[in-house]
């Protein structure tokens, strides 16, 4: 199978270069299709497909993921707020780290 993995580099390389995922740069996502091919090895089965197909299969939903993931840490970056600005509207953290209302006495 690594041999395989060797003779398919050319074309992980190519579509790692294709992609611009945040934080990462094209050898990261190369890296991150190899790792994803040699995690899935053990589904690969000759009798439904080659290995060309397996492995562009993989390596596309490999990307999806990555993309994914990329997108998640900038929503949650994006929605950061600093206790600050929360005192400021009447709100504030309590002891189980979740939003509430300041009591005013």
């Amino acid at each position: 199978m690594l041999k395989d993995l060797q003779q398919f580099e050319p074309i992980i390389k190519a579509e790692a270069r294709k992609h611009n995922i945040q934080g990462m740069n094209w050898e990261d996502i190369a890296q991150e299709i190899r790792i994803k091919l040699w995690q899935k090895e053990k589904l690969f089965n000759p009798i439904k497909s080659s290995y060309k197909t397996w492995a562009n299969k993989v390596m596309k939903n490999c990307i999806k993921d990555l993309i994914k993931g990329s997108q998640r840490k900038k929503q949650t970056l994006n929605r950061a707020i600093s206790i600050e600005e929360l005192q400021k509207n009447g709100l504030d953290i309590d002891n189980n780290g979740k939003i509430c209302k300041i009591w005013e006495e």
